[in-house]
């Protein structure tokens, strides 16, 4: 009826593997292929800059450094909800997809494996981080 052919999509309400479904919008990705890939590699890039901008620091007291702060504070914050709406697509995909893009962009930026503490916390054991 009213002339539509495309069978309607499912949304999934348990874990699945699959390209076929939605992931923030609707019909997208849809049934294609480079277009879950894409959105894949979307998560990841968010997932890896929510990182980024949680470990950047701006050190001045001025008015213009509180504004930039908030402005840092609330894309990251933006886009960590955005991560959080593509993993309620429930697609093991998409949540492989932002583990790894948090756990790249927490050893780039963050982690002592790169330098990160000591760059952070001016060489402080730990950066005072209680684990």
């Amino acid at each position: 009826m009213g002339g539509h052919d495309a069978k309607p999509m499912m949304m999934h309400m348990t874990f699945f593997w699959g390209k076929d479904g939605y992931i923030l919008f609707h019909g997208w990705p849809g049934e294609r292929l480079g277009m879950y890939l894409l959105a894949l590699v979307a998560v990841f890039v968010a997932s890896v800059a929510v990182e980024r901008l949680g470990s950047a620091r701006i050190e001045s007291d001025g008015a213009g450094a509180r504004v930039a702060r908030t402005a840092v504070h609330a894309v990251r914050v933006g886009l960590a909800y955005l991560v959080m709406l593509a993993l309620m697509s429930f697609n093991v995909g998409v949540f492989i997809a932002a583990v790894a893009g948090h756990a790249f962009g927490f050893v780039v930026f963050s982690s002592r494996v790169i330098g990160g503490f000591e760059r952070v916390n001016g060489g402080k054991p730990n950066g005072g981080i209680v684990c």
